[in-house]
């Protein structure tokens, strides 16, 4: 096993860590883990483009779900919206 992928390993599992710790057991809003696994995914894009030298429309599939693009782009447009009808 090369060092990206043991990088990205220990980026995974300190992932579903807090995941687990910080939505679970603590009770927090969901948006953090949201946010934590779009952090996550980006890290492994970087590693995936910088480290590993792949393309990057390789790294970018394999770094990113639909459903992490999905919901950051949900997330964005909400902030936005709200950003406006409070001014």
């Amino acid at each position: 096993m090369s060092m990206p992928n043991i990088v990205m390993l220990i980026l995974t599992i300190i992932m579903l860590l807090f995941v687990f710790v910080f939505g679970l057991l603590l009770d927090k809003p969901v948006i953090y883990m949201f946010i934590a696994l779009f952090v996550h995914s980006t890290l492994l894009f970087i590693i995936r483009y910088f480290w590993q030298g792949k393309e990057f429309g390789e790294a970018f599939t394999h770094s990113y779900d639909f459903i992490t693009i999905t919901i950051v782009i949900i997330f964005t447009i909400l902030k936005v919206q709200k950003a406006k009808s409070s001014e």
